[in-house]
């Protein structure tokens, strides 16, 4: 799972060099099963070219906020969204110490959203997997 978040914010640095119109921001609570979710990340992956990946860590309250790469904005548009679970702590074998994750087992909904102008409250239910 390192890996993987590893590259997402490589992609995202990466995409910090080309331009972007962002002009919206996007907020909003993630849940799961009736709880709110306390940790990991959202991200919101667009569905047109030539447009950034915004990304935002899930606070312990459950909220979250979008940041693109190079500035603080969302371009207006349809993201699909994905749901990245913190990481678990593991030995040098690989194995878990510690409790396990609990919201490991669930993903973001496979609808896309839609950022709008100005200000967006978007709320993601997270599903299990």
């Amino acid at each position: 799972m390192k890996n993987w978040t590893t590259g997402l914010f490589g992609v995202l640095a990466l995409a910090a060099l080309t331009g972007c119109g962002a002009s919206a921001s996007v907020t909003g609570m993630v849940t799961a099963g009736g709880e709110k979710v306390n940790g990991g990340s959202i991200v919101f992956r667009p569905m047109s070219e030539g447009v950034k990946p915004a990304i935002g860590k899930i606070n312990p309250d459950g909220a979250y906020s979008l940041v693109t790469a190079g500035n603080g904005g969302v371009e207006p548009g349809e993201y699909q969204v994905m749901y990245m679970p913190p990481d678990q702590n593991e030995d040098e074998a690989g194995r878990a110490i510690g409790p396990p994750i609990k919201w490991r087992k669930f993903r973001a909904p496979t609808s896309p959203v839609s950022v709008g102008s100005g200000e967006n409250d978007i709320p993601i239910t997270l599903e299990k997997s």
